[in-house]
C-alpha cells in the first residue's frame, strides 16, 4: 500500500514546490530589496566589517579593488581588511579562506579578501 502512495505523494509535493516557487517569483522585484537588506547581516557575523550607516546608503556606494592590488602578498588581519574596505570605497568586506563556505550572490558594495591557511592574501576582488 506504502509503494503505491509514494509516486503520489512525490507527485503532490512537487505540485506544492512548484505553486511556492512561482508566487515567489512573481513577488521578487518587491521583495528584492528586503533580500539584499537580509543578506547584509549574514554577511556581518565571522570576518566581515562595515559600519550599519554604510550599509544603509549601500545602493550608492560601490567597491574599485583595482588599486588595492599591489596589496597581494600581506598578511590580512582586521584593521587592514578595514583599511581596504575604506580604500575601495565598498560598504563590507570578508575574508574567504580556503574550503570556506560563502554566499555566492554578487554584491557590488563588498570587497572580498581570498586569503591562504596563513592568512596572506591571495586576490582582493569586488562582489
Amino acid at each position: 500500500m506504502i509503494r503505491k502512495l509514494i509516486p503520489f505523494l512525490l507527485v503532490a509535493t512537487l505540485a506544492a514546490c512548484a505553486n511556492t516557487g512561482g508566487s515567489r517569483s512573481t513577488s521578487a522585484p518587491a521583495s528584492s530589496s528586503s533580500s539584499s537588506a537580509s543578506s547584509s547581516p549574514s554577511d556581518s557575523a565571522g570576518s566581515s566589517y562595515g559600519s550599519g550607516s554604510a550599509m544603509a546608503g549601500s545602493a550608492t556606494k560601490s567597491c574599485d579593488a583595482g588599486p588595492l592590488q599591489s596589496q597581494i602578498g600581506q598578511k590580512a588581519t582586521p584593521s587592514v581588511m578595514e583599511d581596504l574596505r575604506t580604500r575601495s570605497g565598498s560598504a563590507t568586506a570578508r575574508m574567504l579562506r580556503p574550503g570556506q563556505l560563502v554566499t555566492m550572490e554578487y554584491n557590488s558594495t563588498r570587497l572580498n579578501l581570498i586569503v591562504d591557511d596563513k592568512d596572506v592574501m591571495t586576490a582582493i576582488r569586488c562582489g
